[in-house]
């Protein structure tokens, strides 16, 4: 009977602290309070009392809401005043109050912070700093009072520990409608825009804005009296001459995208979504429990869910490609996304191609043109020796097939200098007799094993068709890209990384002799040289184009093939190639080789693109097309952002130093 007792009294205590804020609840979401409900009249009188007549309305919200949303410090400072055991203890003014009175000075700025004085009783011109926010600190304490932001009665007796203060009251009441004032039609001649959409037919939405969720947003369009084009937040819908239904052009500023019948996001939500799938390799899937985990209260009903999220990626990534392209995508209107996806891509992927990296060229993937070597006196001059391997150990001899063949080779190339003389293109490297730079280019091409199922039908023709266990699946990804990592382009191949699949790929790219690159550096270089010799292709390369192995994969390929060892050396010590070593010096002012270009940036690139291997083989061949090429294409963007980052960078340091120099010198001046 006495344990029911206590037992009953300590539940009795427990809720009454549970009540009252004196113990730390474990909802994942805090308690609110209600946003102060005082009369407007009380409110501005309070205003017009004790701030300047100057004060703005930003400048009075910008007080009230600071006020709002520090309920902990308020909690402190209504302590302190008690505890003070002043009679007048409400007036008294404690160290909190004085620092949040000058956080709110800091944010206001001198002009508008002096507007919260009056200048007959205040005289902030006789004042110093302490004293003025002595001043401001009195004026938020009252304010604090007549907002009915106090933990304690009039007695000094706690109440309830104020808690967190909910804006649901003062929401704003959004509205999501077109961004243009007139139709965009040339023959209409900035005709206004009708509102189209009926009461009985206007649609009421969830609105994602930021990590806030608006429920029951009306969405209206606008109609144009002249063509009877529609105008949505996020495209407009019109008649194409001899088509049957509507056509819908895609804003790229749309400031609201529908990812849903009755769901949209704003901009800021689906950057965010292709963010994390391009920072986190993130799933849909695991966006979306992210999403809900994060952002959803307790009270909130609505989930995101992962044809949102993908619905998401797919509409701001259209829109992103497209504004870099100078284009809008146009498409049928009223289409699934999974049709919009795939005509995504044929509108705006090129077969591949990045479009951002079209017209890149930096100090790392393009040099100036070299006649001549450097070289360092006394190094290892070995043609088959390789910068950053052999400088200062023997270079394994060779001992593949046709060995004597090799030497005899080789006793005939002694009297040859130019052997390998890999840097006498010219027809890329522009025309030394009209006095421009002649500029060499190299592209670092490989293949990372992933891809989507596919049907096997479409490899087979008649009626012979091979049988699987499961739908076949593409081989690999070929990636192209530059020493700096800026990805070029991509391509699926199926079954197999053949050298004939890499030269049409590399044609596609290189269609002309003018743009094909002065080296091509793959890991196999050796047997696409070898192949395009035996199709009698050769002529096409032999003026512009060197075909070279990556520094890792020759190391093991020189002792055993005579094409690579002979043809395909990435950075070879003697010479022979002046555009592929350069000599640089170190700290200690000690002369040495290096290569002229990253030959690892396609494995650096498919390293960090493996991450996404496991998301990306489960989906269909359009889902897998799009979501690479927009990955790639972030992904370039990002390196050239990077490099004009490091560039700035450079500039500013360049400039610090000049400056200094300058300051040095002038100070001699004066001394002389």
């Amino acid at each position: 009977m006495r344990l029911s007792l206590f037992f009953n009294l300590g539940l009795i205590v427990l809720t009454i602290c549970f009540t009252f804020g004196l113990l730390p609840c474990a909802a994942a979401m805090p308690i609110e309070d209600q946003f102060p409900s005082i009369l407007f009249s009380d409110f501005a009188e309070f205003i017009s009392e004790n701030y300047g007549s100057e004060v703005t309305l930003s400048t009075v919200l910008l007080i009230l809401f600071s006020l709002t949303s520090n309920p902990d410090l308020l909690n402190l400072h209504a302590k302190q005043q008690v505890a003070g055991g002043s009679r007048k203890w409400s007036e008294s003014i404690t160290g909190w109050m004085t620092a949040l009175a000058r956080a709110i000075s800091a944010r206001l700025g001198d002009e508008a912070t002096s507007s919260l004085f009056l200048p007959e009783i205040d005289v902030p011109g006789n004042k110093s700093n302490s004293e003025k926010t002595t001043i401001l600190a009195k004026k938020f304490n009252k304010l604090s009072i007549v907002l009915k932001l106090r933990p304690y009665n009039k007695s000094g007796v706690l109440k309830r520990k104020l808690r967190p203060i909910s804006n649901a009251l003062i929401q704003p009441a959004l509205v999501i409608c077109p961004s243009t004032m007139q139709c965009s039609t040339a023959t209409c001649n900035g005709c206004a825009l009708g509102q189209n959409t009926r009461e009985r037919d206007t649609s009421e939405v969830t609105l994602l804005k930021g990590s806030e969720c608006f429920s029951h947003v009306p969405v209206l369009s606008g109609v144009c009296s002249r063509c009877h084009s529609i105008f949505y937040a996020d495209h407009e819908s019109y008649k194409e001459p001899g088509f049957t239904g509507r056509m819908s052009f895609y804003l790229n500023n749309a400031k609201y995208l529908k990812v849903g019948q009755k769901v949209w996001v704003d901009r800021v939500v689906s950057n965010a979504i292709v963010n994390a799938t391009y920072s986190f390799h993130a799933s849909t899937a695991a966006i979306t429990e992210f999403w809900n985990e994060s952002f959803n209260t307790q009270q909130s009903v609505f989930q995101i869910t992962r044809r949102h999220i993908w619905k998401a990626f797919v509409l701001e990534m259209s829109r992103q490609m497209a504004k870099h392209s100078g284009t809008n995508l146009i498409l049928e209107d009223g289409i699934s996304i999974d049709t919009v996806t795939s005509k995504a891509f044929e509108e705006l992927g090129q077969s591949g191609i990045i479009d951002a990296a079209r017209t890149h060229s930096c100090s790392e993937c393009t040099h100036e043109y070299k006649n001549v070597a450097d070289t360092i006196p006394r190094q290892a001059t070995d043609p088959a020796g390789v910068v950053g391997v052999d400088e200062n150990s023997a270079v394994p001899e060779y001992s593949g097939p046709g060995i004597e063949q090799y030497h005899h080779a080789q006793d005939d190339d002694d009297d040859d200098d130019d052997a390998m003389d890999v840097d006498s293109t010219s027809s890329n490297l522009g025309n030394s007799d009209s006095g421009e730079v002649e500029l060499v280019k190299m592209v670092v091409m490989d293949g990372i094993v992933m891809g989507p199922r596919h049907c096997a039908i479409d490899e087979n023709s008649g009626t012979s068709y091979k049988n699987y266990f499961s739908a076949p699946r593409f081989y690999c990804v070929e990636t192209l890209c530059a020493p700096c990592g800026v990805v070029i382009a991509w391509k699926k191949f199926a079954k197999s990384e053949s050298p004939t699949k890499i030269v049409k790929f590399l044609e596609e790219v290189y269609p002309t002799p003018e743009s094909k690159p002065s080296y091509v550096c793959i890991d196999k270089a050796c047997v696409v040289l070898r192949h395009i010799v035996k199709q009698g292709d050769w002529p096409k390369w032999e003026d512009t184009t060197r075909f070279i192995v990556d520094s890792y994969h020759y190391i093991n390929h020189r002792t055993t093939d005579y094409i690579c060892r002979t043809w395909c050396n990435p950075a070879p010590l003697n010479g022979s190639a002046p555009n592929l070593v350069t000599v640089e010096q170190d700290n200690s002012g000690n002369f040495y080789y290096k290569r002229a270009f990253n030959t690892q940036a396609c494995e650096q690139l498919n390293a960090w693109l493996g991450g996404f291997q496991t998301v990306l083989n489960k989906m269909s061949v359009s889902n897998f097309d799009f979501t690479i090429h927009a990955l790639l294409f972030l992904h370039t963007q990002r390196v050239i952002a990077k490099q004009q980052k490091k560039k700035q960078r450079n500039v500013e340091e360049s400039s610090d130093d000049s400056d200094d120099e300058a300051g040095v010198d002038i100070e001699r001046d004066d001394e002389v």
